[in-house]
């Protein structure tokens, strides 16, 4: 059986813009189109505590709960999903670093 060559590949241009080319000539297919928007519903306020002594719990606590929010908006697709997940592993390797 002989080896197909590069000739023997179709280039083509979908009405989507994507351009490439298949190996076996062309074959009937589509490109799925993935966008994602996001909305922010308000605006980010930077809490500051009041003494530095004595850990305000509540501060931390609602930090997390707008991490957590922000994640559910933003994580849309499997790209931004991981990297949401990559950015929070550092920052818990970052709070466990704090101690210390």
């Amino acid at each position: 059986m002989a080896k197909k060559s590069k000739k023997d590949s179709l280039e083509h241009t979908h009405e989507d813009g994507v351009k490439h080319s298949h190996k076996n000539g062309d074959k009937p297919h589509k490109h799925e189109i993935i966008s994602a928007t996001v909305k922010v519903k308000k605006e980010l306020k930077i809490k500051t505590p009041n003494n530095v002594y004595d850990p305000d719990y509540k501060l931390i606590d609602d930090t997390i709960e707008d991490i957590k929010k922000a994640s559910r908006n933003v994580c849309t697709n499997t790209y931004s999903s991981n990297n949401v997940y990559l950015f929070l592993q550092d920052c818990l390797k970052k709070i466990i670093l704090a101690e210390k």
